[in-house]
């Protein structure tokens, strides 16, 4: 992808609304073509709106055995890790969550560093205390890193919360070395599911989503800013099908999303029942649209490796 020469220098300031959701608007920049939240001039700080995200000392955010299964998956993105990135044994994973993929990584795949930041004090303290991790409990653009070189960088649906993306990855370029890797996932704007449902998208979440990308738009944010893409898809196994579910469910029964906040520990109600028998009628149909859509810009989620080009600073 070529970077226009306006949007090598793009602030964002010429931009339209594009969506309406009730009383929140989405912006879209012309120039490169991010959609962000229409903010109101108060907004509570992050620490306000992430203090109860993880829910106690054990940092639990779901009910009925849900923990394991997010574990198992930490598991096997860690593997991924390896994957992409065999030989590194040092990492930032910024929103490191309860940090059981820097765990496994230490533990499984001969990481010598595995550092994290995370804002909630409940997944901060199980971190620390219970897996014995390093982590940083403030903002990344607030933390003295400057002579810290990582061979890979992760952002694992983390990009999405924060107003001024650009600053963050300005900033994560000079903390990766020479041949370091930046990889991120997001929630894709693109997606099938959000194009029919809208308002009923589970990835909108206009609480806590600040900024949407769609493959485009977030390639062109990276390139500006010395990266070169090297890896794109569009599926999580962990996250592309249960999305497409819950946001079909929701837009067919004109519902919240009542089956996932449930499953965070919300009321039983006799619709839960309902809800579950359509996720389960769903789900080959959801799987295999999601399976085929791998390599498209449609899937449910925007999955990126890129290296520093050659000649940029570290």
């Amino acid at each position: 992808m070529n970077v226009p020469e306006n949007a090598a220098r793009c602030d964002h300031q010429n931009h339209k609304e594009a969506y309406r959701f009730g009383a929140a608007g989405l912006l879209r920049c012309e120039a490169c073509g991010l959609v962000f939240v229409d903010m109101p001039r108060e907004t509570p700080s992050p620490d306000l709106v992430y203090e109860k995200y993880y829910r106690n000392e054990t940092a639990a955010r779901f009910n009925f055995g849900i923990e394991y299964v997010i574990r198992l998956f930490r598991f096997f993105r860690a593997f991924k890790m390896f994957t992409v990135c065999p030989g590194a044994r040092t990492i930032m994973d910024i929103g490191s969550g309860r940090g059981f993929m820097l765990y496994y990584l230490k533990k499984y795949y001969g990481y010598t560093r595995a550092a994290g930041i995370q804002i909630s004090r409940n997944a901060v303290e199980f971190s620390r205390n219970r897996l014995g991790l390093e982590i940083y409990d403030k903002d990344l653009l607030e933390l003295p890193l400057d002579n810290a070189r990582f061979e890979v960088i992760t952002m694992w649906h983390v990009l999405e919360h924060l107003t001024g993306p650009d600053k963050y990855i300005e900033k994560i370029s000079g903390l990766l070395g020479e041949r370091g890797k930046l990889i991120i996932e997001v929630p894709n704007f693109n997606s099938w599911t959000r194009v029919f449902t809208r308002g009923r998208w589970l990835s909108l979440d206009l609480k806590h989503h600040l900024t949407f990308f769609t493959p485009e738009s977030l390639t062109l944010m990276l390139e500006r800013h010395g990266f070169a893409v090297e890896t794109v898809h569009t599926f999580s196994l962990e996250y592309s099908v249960f999305t497409s579910l819950q946001s079909i469910v929701s837009w067919l029964t004109n519902s919240d999303h009542d089956f996932f906040t449930w499953l965070q520990g919300g009321d039983f109600t006799p619709r839960i029942i309902f809800h579950s028998l359509l996720f389960v009628a769903l789900s080959p149909l959801c799987f295999l649209i999601n399976a085929l859509l791998y390599f498209s810009k449609y899937g449910e989620v925007i999955f990126i490796v890129a290296g520093k080009k050659c000649g940029q600073p570290v």
